[in-house]
């Protein structure tokens, strides 16, 4: 959109209602002009709103054709929501709203198609080549290699990712980032992946990325007709784009200059504090130098935080603002204040038990405390850094009769207690997995209605029929010298899951594998982001865990995003010894951040008779002073 169709855009505006619901920044964002927008939108700042609004306001006011917008989020969910709101606005001719592997692939397949092409196969995961990899590894680098496979996997992910082929993650950062042993097994394993799926004719997730940046950059015509196509852009969660996904971006746009020209436009929305995925290649100097990628961009903070009282959002800002860079320095950050800044609430709580089971049966109580007078299990949120604590704090939960789910991007469903016992029955089956399916299916048939226990063991056999036809159909080539086994299903689900892919979400959907109505959530910081709970419990706050690395700065945007995800009550917890599972064994002390939220957040202590005399006469001095002058 260039200046003079964004003038009228304006105009035309004018003459839409004011009472929009919006805040002046919020009405800002929806009605720039700008052909590069940034929205800098901190938590509970209405940013879906916002983005919803402004797609809508730029409809109405026909700054452009909707069915020529792409929205692009990064999980099914927000897009989901995204294409819900839009419709409640009257927005139903909307262009492409969804993930980028989910565009990118739509794109890929109407390629082939167009050229008379078989349609390509999909990898719907990674561990669905585990075994021969597995196989590979054992056979050039011994028995004992080291590194396994599921750790290949992920740093496969990440080179994936940062859009790296195998010789340039081999020459580059491998030896920085696992030594030179590991580093020259994993560059390995690598190269016999990308071979493999070649061979075979495969894409796997990322390549679906890669794949359409291939084609934008090697067929002009195709890339004229996507960029005809679409010419507004909506992006969200911008600091999470990694080089892959930016690499996309610039191709479908047609690059800056398609923006300065006014052939393309862009409004991208997100925030640098919550910045959190650097460990798997995300870079959030898309967002802090958005105005260096598109010159004369027009940034728009939402700076009022309407989700959590004024002492909460003083506690967040305690601790993403120390030791941090001044935010008028960084395009892509924002200094949240409160939007109602009279509401009361209590401040932060911090509560230290003797042991990490002490601390999980405290928090039980903190919950069933407060589960009174109405107030809903799902309105409580328990938070922890690592996947290891939850497990531990849910098997309480679980114990004391509290109902609970893990939401996690690894699979919430496999942690649940009752899911974990049935894949420990099967795991131990040996190469009688086939026959102890086939009776653990009766034992469901002869489940009494509402038996939570027998319908976590229904859909844990769901998984072992995916598995047991995955086995079926790569006989003879890729598994043949073992055949399905308890063993080898349990490998299967962990990396299989591990993967955390789009293209698997309907075996590892947390909504259809969530056993009760109404539950109190465990999270992992990473899973918490996009989430929020009236009560929120942060467990495990302690040097060595919070931060998990300290010289790490994404760890402080982790826990600012924690913090967050409060809207009335925040409690904090953490042990003075902690065994080795999840953390280094030994004693603890709390987190240095703490310190921090209490100086932030505590009221001075009331003045004595004298001091209260002292200052009160100081205060008349100056006053008398200024009169006289």
């Amino acid at each position: 959109m260039n200046d003079s169709a964004g003038n009228a855009a304006a105009d035309r505006g004018e003459a839409l209602p004011a009472d929009d619901g919006l805040d002046a920044a919020q009405r800002a964002a929806v009605r720039a002009g700008a052909a590069a927008l940034l929205v800098v939108a901190g938590p509970g700042s209405g940013k879906t709103r916002v983005l919803t609004q402004r797609i809508a306001w730029r409809a109405a006011t026909e700054s452009m054709q909707p069915q020529r917008a792409m929205a692009v989020t990064f999980t099914r969910r927000a897009a989901t929501e995204l294409r819900s709101r839009l419709r409640q606005l009257d927005v139903d001719d909307m262009g492409p709203v969804g993930t980028f592997h989910s565009i990118a692939l739509a794109q890929v397949r109407q390629y082939d198609t167009d050229h008379g092409r078989a349609e390509r196969k999909i990898l719907p995961s990674r561990a669905a080549l585990s075994g021969e990899l597995s196989e590979h590894l054992q056979r050039s680098f011994g028995a004992r290699p080291p590194v396994t496979v599921a750790t290949a996997l992920r740093e496969i992910d990440w080179a994936k990712a940062s859009d790296l082929s195998v010789a340039e993650y081999r020459d580059g950062p491998a030896r920085r980032r696992l030594g030179p042993s590991a580093g020259e097994v994993v560059a390995e394993l690598f190269r016999h992946f990308e071979r493999t799926k070649s061979r075979r004719r495969l894409l796997d997730f990322d390549d679906l990325l890669a794949e359409c940046t291939r084609l934008m950059r090697s067929d002009e015509h195709f890339a004229a007709a996507r960029r005809w196509l679409h010419r507004h852009f909506f992006v969200d969660e911008f600091q999470d784009l990694n080089r892959l996904q930016w690499n996309l971006l610039q191709e479908w746009i047609g690059g800056a200059e398609a923006v300065h020209s006014g052939a393309a436009d862009i409004c991208a929305v997100g925030d640098a504090d919550q910045a959190i995925y650097g460990w798997n290649g995300a870079d959030s100097r898309y967002i802090t130098e958005f105005e260096r990628y598109f010159d004369g961009a027009q940034i728009v903070r939402l700076e009022l935080n309407y989700r959590s009282h004024p002492s909460l959002v003083t506690a967040a800002q305690a601790v993403v603002n120390a030791d941090s860079e001044p935010v008028a320095t960084d395009a892509g950050r924002t200094a949240q204040s409160p939007a109602r800044p009279h509401e009361t609430g209590p401040a932060p709580t911090v509560t230290a038990f003797d042991d990490a089971a002490a601390e999980a049966a405290g928090i039980a109580r903190w919950i069933a405390d407060r589960h009174v007078g109405g107030v809903r299990w799902d309105s409580f949120g328990v938070l922890a850094r690592t996947n290891a604590q939850l497990s531990d704090i849910a098997a309480v939960l679980d114990a004391r009769g509290i109902p609970c789910r893990l939401s996690g991007q690894r699979s919430p469903f496999l942690q649940l207690p009752a899911t974990r016992q049935v894949l420990e029955r099967l795991r131990t089956t040996g190469d009688q997995f086939s026959t102890a399916v086939s009776d653990m299916r009766a034992e469901v048939q002869d489940a009494e209605p509402g038996d939570g226990s027998k319908l976590a063991l229904a859909q844990v056999l769901d998984l072992a029929d995916a598995y047991l036809t995955e086995m079926s159909r790569t006989s003879g080539r890729t598994f043949s010298r073992s055949g399905p086994t308890g063993a080898g299903f349990a490998t299967w689900v962990s990396l299989l899951s591990a993967s955390d892919r789009e293209l698997t979400a309907d075996l590892f959907d947390s909504d259809r594998f969530d056993l009760r109505d109404g539950a109190v959530t465990l999270a992992t910081f990473h899973a918490a982001k996009g989430l929020q709970w009236h009560h929120v419990v942060i467990a495990g706050v302690e040097d060595g865990l919070v931060p998990l690395r300290s010289d790490d700065p994404e760890e402080r945007r982790l826990f600012y995003v924690a913090v967050s995800r409060a809207a009335r009550t925040l409690h904090v917890t953490w042990a003075r010894h902690r065994s080795g599972r999840g953390s280094a064994a030994g004693p603890r002390s709390p987190s240095p951040w703490l310190a921090q939220i209490a100086a932030a957040t505590t009221e001075p202590p009331p003045l004595s008779p004298d001091d209260a005399a002292s200052r009160l006469a100081a205060a008349r001095a100056a006053l008398e002073s200024s009169r006289e002058r």
